[in-house]
């Protein structure tokens, strides 16, 4: 029986390839990465300028907090609409699926980037480990930092599905390639 699926793959469904079953044409990596630039210089634009109103305020942990989510909300939203808006088949659910794969990206990324500014400022800082430990502020800043990627992941499902209006018909789910791409 195996050895009859791969003499005659055409007339075993079973044995397709792979790359058939999953669709894996469908998927924009250059679309994900663009995506995931832009949500990260969103992050670095708006927590700098945070970091700035947050001096002006003088150390206002309530507002930092607030300008922590609204940065994460806005800037995953805006990196998952751009992955979504520059990928070329106008399906929401797989507009919604790069949105979801730019988060992913992004997230990670954005969490290196915290651990190698958080590992140097500790290191610029020579605190012992004891006082670094139990920092007294670590509960209320986890859960806003815990609060932020959750909210993040629903505003980049949001981003995602906000590209494409409507319902595309059969016609419309594949776009031709426009005339500026040169053909492969």
């Amino acid at each position: 029986m195996a050895d009859d699926a791969m003499r005659d793959p055409a007339a075993h469904p079973i044995g397709t390839r792979i790359g058939e079953r999953l669709n894996l044409e469908k998927v924009s990596w250059g679309a994900i990465w663009a995506g995931s630039m832009v949500t990260i210089g969103m992050e670095l634009l708006f927590l700098s300028f945070g970091v700035f109103i947050d001096g002006v305020l003088g150390g206002s942990t309530p507002w930092a907090m607030a300008w922590y989510l609204i940065t994460m909300a806005v800037s995953f939203y805006a990196g998952a609409a751009t992955a979504a808006r520059l990928f070329d088949i106008a399906v929401r659910d797989i507009c919604v699926m790069h949105g979801l794969a730019t988060w992913g990206v992004a997230t990670l990324a954005t969490a290196i980037l915290g651990a190698v500014v958080g590992a140097v400022a500790l290191f610029k800082t020579a605190l012992p480990a004891s006082q670094v430990l139990h920092w007294g502020g670590a509960e209320q800043w986890g859960g806003v930092i815990w609060g932020g990627v959750l909210l993040s992941l629903l505003t980049a499902y949001m981003g995602g599905g906000s590209t494409v209006r409507g319902e595309a018909s059969a016609t419309q789910r594949e776009v031709p390639a426009s005339p500026m791409r040169r053909a492969s």
